[in-house]
């Protein structure tokens, strides 16, 4: 069963944080997902924690931590989450934007990433940027993007979320464009990434057929 949780309350001498993430819990589901589903809103409220702690402007206005994750996939193999968050800074003329995503094996409670879903030797890597690159270029322009946050390294994709449709890319802001661009999303489909997709893996099943 899926349901909503929430995280708030208040960070002296004056933050506060509201952040939503989602909860699994059912027959098959392993005791660890809730606390893998819950790690990235309590990061975040780590992070705005400690920039409280070094920002001089905190005793204007009060500042802001709210958004939260999104289920993008619920099977019963794995869940997957993206993570929106955004910060109203007091006293500054704008905030920040933080995206995270998370899946995970609902069998036993452990992270999926990349190399449990890709062949290791196939590249799924250089496919992810190409197709993330070619989908960005078409919708800001080639000119606006800064190639850098879409070279092929792993830390440029390591916000990974997985759909029915695809492969989703989560960007920072001000990763792969200025800061008017948000933290933009892609999908890539599984009709260009499948290929190189072990079928034996926990996403596996995605790709069958």
């Amino acid at each position: 069963m899926l349901s909503v949780e929430r995280l708030t309350g208040t960070i002296e001498p004056d933050g506060t944080f509201d952040m939503a993430f989602p909860s699994v819990d059912g027959d098959g589901v392993a005791h660890g997902v809730d606390a893998r589903l819950r790690q990235p809103v309590e990061h975040a409220r780590a992070l705005f924690a400690a920039d409280l702690f070094e920002d001089e402007s905190a005793d204007v206005e009060p500042s802001h931590l709210f958004g939260g994750g999104i289920v993008s996939l619920l099977d019963t193999r794995v869940v997957s989450v993206e993570y929106d968050l955004t910060v109203e800074w007091g006293g500054a003329a704008s905030g920040d934007q933080w995206v995270d995503a998370v899946v995970v094996d609902l069998a036993d409670g452990s992270l999926v990433g990349p190399l449990d879903v890709f062949y290791d030797d196939s590249p799924w890597l250089e496919t992810l940027a190409r197709v993330a690159t070619a989908d960005l270029a078409a919708r800001f322009g080639e000119n606006v993007l800064w190639p850098d946050g879409l070279s092929v390294e792993e830390s440029n994709f390591e916000h990974l979320a997985l759909s029915a449709e695809g492969v989703i890319l989560l960007f920072d802001r001000y990763q792969i464009g200025p800061g008017v661009l948000g933290a933009p999303r892609v999908t890539v489909p599984w009709s260009d990434i499948g290929e190189f997709v072990d079928p034996n893996g926990p996403v596996g099943h995605l790709v069958a057929g």
